[in-house]
């Protein structure tokens, strides 16, 4: 594992390096916390120390259907999710997509619409007719909004106690050039909007246009990540609310360093909380080439940002134009929607993709609408082929399980979706296996929590209970500072949590 930037922290983040985004190791002073929430492999803040194995960044799969929305409606020049918003509404047992349609050359008259469809299996969408906008003289058409350019964001809010704000959107507004600047709006289904009469939140001076919202599930803060550019390449700073209207402390998060290829800028950063830390998909323009992809980060405050996880997309480019096969639609650009959705076991990541490059003229664009996808919690894993552990720094938890996902190679010959090819040889006598030890603070094993008398019980299709025998759980041991030792052979390792 390569030397990371120190960082003292005590039972948390108490102090960051300031202006940069590098990854950092933690010294702890006293055992970590764990709460009961999912704890990825993505940083090194639970790590200690490892031995034969790697960190892998598993890279998205892209749906075959793609693009699964395309303009085929008069009023939809180019599409894109900048960042956009799909979030599947667990009442009506349905996806829904915020997406907007931009002018084209030859369809001038697309006043930047904001517009929403609706999907059964998240797939296949539908654009209702809503009667809301009116386009060349009829309201039969899926339009919510006018004069939303390029960038909205929209979250479901079900603990605001208003019902008419249930759903909380901030745009960008140009057309008001009196009030440009990013808006907020509130709606009790996510069709109907009411714009607040504070707008613009942030003046067009103030922010670029490309920006993402989130609640903080901690403070219950909004979090707004927006573009900034003062004197220099585009970067990235936060935003925060506690009323969706009144924004302050804008705090710069990210920035490329000496480690990001010449011309490398940040275009923007679609953050989430995930599990017991914060995730983001950043927004990777390289101006050099023109293009846009998309990589992983994570943060434990929102703030400060680790990039340890390989500065590697993890949405790649489609292919090129050539003289034999053609292009994709996502060949010369691809940026993330904001948040993941979370169905059956896995991550489904929709994204905007283009066939041009970022300085073709906005009316030439071809914007389309993608969707990718990576089992839960499969950002990245540490992997083994022979033998290998990771070993965390020493714990306190209040849990009775402990749960792992984790992938092993049975010994069968892995199929089309199993990432093991050109790493590991299919020898039916050598299936994958992962053992789980406990140790005490002067790191020895605990008796009855040794690795060799640990066992994995399927749960589901994505977590394993780990049991030992004679040891159902790990009850018995709350409270106090343990060690979790992972002992891995062909398997790839994920995340764990006790609950």
């Amino acid at each position: 594992m390569r030397k990371l930037v120190a960082i003292s922290v005590v039972l948390g983040w108490m102090a960051m390096l300031p202006g940069r985004n590098a990854a950092w190791a933690v010294e702890v002073s006293g055992p970590v916390q764990l709460d009961q929430r999912v704890h990825l492999f993505i940083d090194d803040f639970l790590i200690e120390r490892t031995d034969r194995v790697w960190r892998t960044l598993n890279r998205s799969r892209k749906a075959p259907e793609n693009p699964i929305i395309k303009p085929d409606r008069p009023w939809e020049g180019y599409l894109v999710l900048q960042p956009g918003s799909v979030i599947y509404d667990p009442n009506q047992r349905q996806f829904q997509m915020w997406y907007n349609a931009l002018a084209t050359e030859t369809d001038s008259d697309i006043d930047q619409f904001l517009c929403y469809a609706i999907s059964q299996d998240g797939v296949h969408w539908e654009k209702p007719e809503l009667g809301l906008v009116e386009f060349r003289g009829s309201k039969a058409n899926n339009i919510v909004l006018r004069w939303c350019n390029w960038n909205h964001s929209v979250i479901r809010d079900p603990d605001d106690p208003d019902p008419d704000r249930l759903y909380k959107m901030v745009y960008w507004q140009t057309h008001d050039k009196d009030r440009c600047g990013i808006w907020s709006a509130f709606s009790p289904d996510g069709i109907r909007w009411t714009d607040s009469d504070r707008n613009p939140g942030v003046p067009c001076w103030a922010s670029g246009d490309t920006f993402s919202v989130m609640k903080d599930p901690v403070s219950r803060q909004f979090w707004l990540y927006h573009k900034t550019s003062p004197g220099g390449p585009r970067k990235l700073s936060r935003l925060v609310s506690d009323d969706f209207i009144h924004w302050r402390d804008n705090d710069l998060v990210l920035e490329p360093d000496e480690h990001d290829s010449p011309g490398t800028e940040f275009y923007g950063l679609s953050a989430f909380p995930y599990g017991s830390q914060y995730l983001g998909l950043l927004w990777v323009f390289h101006t050099s080439l023109q293009t846009m992809d998309v990589q992983i980060v994570s943060s434990r405050d929102g703030i400060t940002w680790d990039r340890s996880v390989h500065r590697r997309p993890f949405v790649t480019l489609g292919y090129q134009r050539n003289q034999y096969s053609g292009y994709s639609f996502d060949s010369g650009m691809a940026w993330p929607a904001t948040a993941p959705v979370s169905r059956n076991g896995s991550l489904w990541f929709y994204y905007s993709g283009f066939d041009n490059l970022h300085n073709a003229p906005s009316a030439e664009h071809t914007g389309q609408l993608g969707l990718a996808r990576i089992r839960q919690d499969a950002f990245c894993s540490f992997d083994a082929t022979a033998e290998g552990y990771v070993l965390t720094r020493p714990l306190k938890f209040s849990g009775t399980n402990l749960d792992v996902n984790v992938q092993l190679l049975s010994g069968a010959k892995p199929g089309a979706d199993a990432p093991w090819r050109g790493i590991f040889n299919d020898r039916p006598d050598q299936g994958g296996y992962l053992r789980v030890e406990v140790l005490d603070e002067s790191g020895d094993a605990i008796p009855g929590y040794e690795a060799e008398k640990s066992n994995l019980a399927g749960m589901d299709d994505i977590f394993r209970k780990v049991s030992w025998e004679g040891k159902k759980d790990v009850k018995d041991l709350q409270g106090k500072p343990v060690r979790l030792k992972f002992v891995l052979s062909r398997a790839k390792l994920y995340s764990f949590r006790i609950n």
